[in-house]
């Protein structure tokens, strides 16, 4: 709801060209859990978001199969513990040690784990003490030390495990100024929400911390935006390209633009030949005076040819706005078409072209503008959105053909666009419209098996692969060891692993910014290899407390894929989240309409904060205003967030002729983009887990060229 946004899940972290870390040249090799014994292949399906029962009958039908019964045994188990059945648990694991040696030290764990839960505390001490002795090393026996109680023990020798964080933070709560633990909170775990009042402590002791401290000091405070202390930190942090351009960068958006200058030009002069050098002259551009900026673009464009189009592009805006060159800006502009016709760039050059003259009526050139953009730059972020058009258009001159063309290349290309949706819904297939969305409830296929992730340990993979996930995140947090240079594998891999403990509002960044981090060019192709790995959108697009999504959303009668959409947008599933307005929950609820909405319901007893609340309140307050606008999902979404009144005005202002049209048209920037995510988050849902809607897909012809109709 547009009184309730949260900034932090719309907002870029410092920057869209500011990288999370540095990935490195060098990466860790990918380590198969197929390497382990008694592994059956290098994935599994746990059945993760199924509900409990049906867990367990398919699991336990495996285990009577024959197939993979080590790892079956071994979640089986788990899904008991967490049923709170010690017994089940504990007849699960017998003797699996035999059947499965590679995992022995996590089955100590589990067993530790049901004979606590049913009171026989001298047979858990027991194998605690079994695990410490067996696996000192093992991240298993950071659970043991934690269990026991050996809480100095366990911050010395695991400090990034998630329980030496939970200890460092109580501990903390009882000693404030115990530098050591603010240390070890700030060096490893500087995503805690409390990193901010500790981080002020600790630089106000001064006491002598190491370069890779204030180093890590720096990155906790630029992700909380606090780019004035960041600046400070990073002035005696450890000295990299990243560290260089994220103190120039603070600098910027502390708004001090001439020591920002500064500073970037020293990361140009200490590390030329890396990619933030040619960010941080990008930087400078728009700092600088016009004259100075001018010659940096040319600088970047004779020195950094992978940038080379994007300064182009700068030096045509400087040309043209602040100098008053339009023939010199034009010839920019034709130098970026004529030797840079492949870029990002010269895609958005075509783009406003093309909207330009479809504006002043002239449809044809518009559609031919556009068919040099896709022939082109067919990999443009304007590509989409371009095409789209170009179909409408096309559509509109008559030409079906070349229409048809247009909108399989955006479902072909850029299929989790918006505009492949929009695309979709104009080739007539059956993914909902703006007024038929509502109700377009396709089979969904809940993402099940799991695949070996491209980073960490065997055993790390095989406790990802079982769906053990508490676990394997806890072991990626040891192995990494609060590492800050991540490649992009590690990077992938982070993510995942955050999305899969429902670190979601991190971890679904953290694999966004895969996009965005400045990396060598062999370090784009690996991040376009990653991306193909079924981890990658499964967990952009989870499956979090589907079972109340589909309950609350079948009561309704309204689309659940469109629930889940929405909620993704309003809370990336984070159900403790706040926003800065107050807004509470999944759903994002302000208390004054969860009050308004109990009042409307006759409920009296409700808690916001609570799942289930949540989503009824929130699936009711969207059907009501689904029901205010005629079931027009447009138009209801729009209203969830910037409230009906607001919505009400604008369609009273101007008649709905076409909806696309609105859309591009709705006043507010903040709306105009909710209802596009929304509806893409709703279309990406059916496009990775609909089975009739994949068959749509399959449909598709192999790609041609459009601009020979």
């Amino acid at each position: 709801m547009r009184w309730s946004v949260v900034l932090l899940l719309t907002a870029t972290l410092a920057g869209a060209s500011t990288p999370l870390c540095l990935a490195s040249a060098s990466s860790e090799s990918s380590l198969q859990a197929s390497s382990l014994n008694n592994s059956n292949g290098d994935s599994f399906d746990p059945f993760t978001y199924l509900p409990l029962e049906q867990r367990l009958a398919k699991l336990e039908d495996q285990v009577k199969q024959g197939n993979q019964i080590g790892r079956s045994r071994l979640t089986i188990a788990d899904i008991y513990l967490s049923k709170s059945s010690p017994r089940e648990a504990i007849a699960a694991l017998d003797n699996l040690e035999t059947e499965y040696p590679s995992l022995v030290d996590y089955i100590l764990v589990k067993r530790a784990q049901a004979q606590t839960q049913l009171r026989n505390l001298s047979a858990a001490t027991a194998t605690w003490q079994s695990i410490l002795t067996k696996y000192p090393n093992s991240p298993a026996a950071a659970e043991a030390l934690y269990a026991l109680g050996k809480s100095q023990e366990l911050l010395d020798r695991f400090p990034s495990h998630p329980r030496s964080r939970e200890v460092a933070l109580r501990l903390l709560a009882q000693s404030p100024q115990r530098v050591d633990l603010m240390i070890l909170v700030a060096t490893n775990f500087g995503d805690a929400q409390e990193i901010g009042a500790i981080l002020d402590r600790l630089v106000a002791t001064a006491p002598n911390l190491t370069s890779d401290q204030w180093w890590a000091i720096a990155d906790a405070y630029y992700y909380k935006f606090e780019f004035g202390k960041a600046s400070k930190a990073y002035t005696r942090a450890t000295v990299n390209p990243v560290t260089a351009y994220n103190l120039a960068r603070s600098l910027q958006r502390g708004r001090q633009n001439e020591a920002a200058i500064t500073a970037y030009n020293r990361v140009v002069q200490q590390f030329p030949a890396s990619p933030q050098a040619a960010r941080a002259l990008i930087r400078i551009t728009q700092l600088a005076s016009p004259e100075v900026a001018i010659a940096t673009a040319d600088r970047l464009i004779t020195s950094y040819p992978d940038t080379a189009a994007e300064a182009l592009a700068i030096k045509a805006s400087i040309l043209q706005e602040k100098l008053n060159s339009p023939k010199a800006a034009s010839d920019a502009r034709n130098l970026l078409l004529e030797r840079y016709a492949s870029s990002n760039e010269a895609g958005e050059l075509r783009w406003r072209i093309a909207k330009g003259q479809a504006r002043s009526g002239q449809l044809a050139q518009a559609i031919a503008t556009i068919d040099k953009l896709v022939a082109n730059s067919p990999t443009s972020n304007f590509a989409a959105e371009a095409a789209f058009w170009g179909g409408k258009w096309a559509n509109q001159v008559g030409d079906k053909s070349k229409a048809k063309n247009f909108f399989e290349f955006t479902l072909r290309q850029h299929p989790a666009s918006y505009y492949a949706w929009r695309s979709a819904t104009s080739l007539g297939w059956q993914v909902g419209t703006f007024t038929t969305a509502r109700f377009t409830n396709p089979d969904i296929a809940l993402p099940s098996q799991k695949i070996a992730l491209p980073a960490g340990s065997p055993k790390l993979q095989e406790l990802y692969l079982l769906g053990l996930d508490q676990e394997a995140h806890a072991q990626w947090l040891v192995e990494i060891a609060g590492k800050r240079n991540l490649a992009p594998k590690e990077i992938f891999t982070d993510g995942v692993l955050r999305v899969a403990v429902q670190d979601n509002l991190m971890g679904i960044r953290t694999l966004e910014s895969l996009d965005w981090i400045d990396v060598t060019s062999s370090q784009k192709k690996e991040i376009a290899q990653l991306k193909q790995h079924p981890a990658y959108f499964q967990s952009l697009y989870p499956f979090h407390y589907w079972d109340l999504v589909s309950q609350w959303s079948r009561d309704r009668q309204i689309s659940p894929a469109l629930v889940i959409g929405l909620m993704r947008q309003e809370s990336r599933f984070e159900a403790q989240i706040k926003s800065s307005s107050g807004a509470i929950g999944l759903m994002q609820i302000m208390p004054k309409t969860g009050a308004w909405i109990a009042e409307q319901k006759r409920v009296k007893d409700y808690n916001l904060n609570s799942p289930d609340d949540n989503i009824k309140f929130g699936t009711w307050y969207l059907d009501y205003t689904h029901k205010r606008y005629g079931n027009n999902s447009m138009l209801a979404v729009a209203s969830y967030n910037a409230g009906p009144g607001a919505v009400g005005s604008w369609v009273e202002g101007r008649q709905i002729t076409d909806p696309d049209e609105f859309v591009n048209n709705i006043p507010y920037e903040e709306t105009r983009d909710y209802v596009s995510k929304v509806l893409g988050n709703y279309w990406n849902y059916l496009r990775l887990y609909s089975p009739s809607v994949q068959k749509q897909i399959a449909t598709l012809q192999p790609p041609n060229s459009i601009s020979s109709n």
